[in-house]
C-alpha cells in the first residue's frame, strides 16, 4: 500500500513538474526577454520606419545637391559648385535677410502676445473660466498655417478685404492701404500675421510656467509692499525664464523655415519684398527648375536651423540639471 502511494506521489510531482516546465519554457523566456528589454522592443520598429523616412529623403537631398539632376539621362556631378554659388548670390543674402528680420520682428511680437494672454488667463479666479481660456488658445493654435494666410489675404485685401473696410468706416483711412501690395507694409503685414499665428503656442508654454509659481511668493511680496510691476519683474520673470527660453527658441526654429503665411499671403511679392529663404528655395527648385541648387539652399537652411535645435538641446539640459539641483 505504501509503494503505491509513493508511486501515485512520484507521478502526481512528476505531472505538475511537467507543467510547470511547460509553463516556463519558451513562453516565458520570451516573456521574461520582452520585459527586460521592453523599450528595446517596443522602439526598434517606429524607429526604424522613421529612420527610413528621414534618411531617404536627406540622402536623395545630399545626392542632388552636388549633381544637376536630367531626366532622361544620368545624373551629372558637379561637386560643390552649388555651394559655391550661394555666397555669391544676391538673392541668397537677401532672403537670409528677410528672414532674418522676419523672425526677430514675429517672434518678439508673439512673446509679448503670448506672456500678455498668458498673464491674463492666469489671474482668471475661476477655473472653468480658465479652462474655457486655454481651450480658446489651443484651437487657435490648432488652425494650420496655410488657412491663416489665407484667411488673412482676404482681410487684408485693398478692394474688398474687411480691415480696409473697417478704417475707411471709422474714418482712419481716405483710401485703402496696400497691405499686400505695398513692400514695405507688405513685409509688416505678414510679420505681424505669423506673430498672431505664433502667439497661441507661447502662451501655452508660459502659461504653463506661470502656474509652477507659488502663490505665497506674492502674498509675501504684497505684504512687503511691493507692487505688480515689481513683483512682474522681481517674482514672475526669473520664475519662467526657463519656459521663456524654450518658446522663444522653437518659435525662432519655425519661423526661420517658414513657407506657408508667406506664400499664402504675398507669393514673395510685390518685388521680392516678402521673399523669405524658404520662398527663395521653393522658387529656384520649382519655378525655375534648378532643383540641384535648390538641394543645396535646402541643405543650408537645414545646417542653419540645426543651430536653433542646439541652442534648444542645450536649454533643456541646462533646465534639467536646474531642475535636479534645486530637488
Amino acid at each position: 500500500m505504501l509503494s503505491i502511494r509513493n508511486r501515485a506521489r512520484a507521478v502526481t510531482e512528476r505531472i505538475v513538474a511537467g507543467a510547470q516546465a511547460s509553463e516556463g519554457g519558451p513562453r516565458k523566456r520570451a516573456s521574461r526577454i520582452v520585459n527586460r528589454h521592453f523599450m528595446l522592443v517596443v522602439l526598434t520598429p517606429p524607429m526604424l520606419v522613421l529612420g527610413t523616412l528621414v534618411t531617404l529623403p536627406v540622402a536623395y537631398l545630399l545626392w542632388t545637391s552636388v549633381h544637376i539632376p536630367q531626366q532622361f539621362t544620368p545624373d551629372q556631378f558637379v561637386g560643390l559648385t552649388h555651394y559655391a554659388s550661394i555666397f555669391s548670390d544676391p538673392n541668397f543674402w537677401e532672403s537670409l535677410s528677410h528672414s532674418l528680420r522676419y523672425v526677430a520682428g514675429s517672434v518678439s511680437i508673439a512673446f509679448v502676445l503670448g506672456l500678455t494672454a498668458a498673464l491674463s488667463i492666469n489671474q482668471l479666479k475661476s477655473e472653468l473660466w480658465r479652462g474655457v481660456a486655454t481651450v480658446l488658445i489651443l484651437l487657435a493654435w490648432a488652425v494650420p498655417l496655410v488657412v491663416t494666410g489665407l484667411i488673412w489675404r482676404f482681410m487684408l485685401h485693398s478692394n474688398y478685404g474687411i480691415i480696409n473696410g473697417i478704417l475707411v468706416y471709422m474714418g482712419a483711412i481716405i483710401e485703402p492701404i496696400g497691405f499686400t501690395t505695398t513692400p514695405a507694409i507688405a513685409f509688416v503685414s505678414i510679420v505681424i500675421v505669423d506673430a498672431w499665428a505664433r502667439a497661441p503656442f507661447a502662451a501655452i508654454i508660459l502659461l504653463a510656467g506661470l502656474q509652477t509659481i507659488p502663490a505665497d511668493l506674492y502674498e509675501a511680496a504684497t505684504i512687503d509692499g511691493a507692487n505688480r510691476l515689481q513683483q512682474f519683474l522681481h517674482i514672475t520673470l526669473p520664475n519662467i525664464k526657463g519656459q521663456a527660453a524654450i518658446a522663444l527658441l522653437i518659435m525662432s526654429m519655425f519661423a526661420f523655415r517658414t513657407f506657408s503665411i508667406v506664400y499664402a499671403i504675398t507669393g514673395g511679392g510685390p518685388a521680392d519684398a516678402t521673399r523669405v529663404l524658404a520662398v527663395y528655395i521653393y522658387d529656384v527648385g520649382i519655378s525655375q527648375s534648378r532643383l540641384g541648387y535648390a538641394s543645396a539652399l535646402s541643405v543650408v537652411m537645414i545646417l542653419m536651423t540645426l543651430v536653433f535645435v542646439a541652442a534648444y538641446v542645450l536649454r533643456v539640459q541646462q533646465e534639467a540639471v536646474e531642475t535636479e539641483v534645486a530637488a
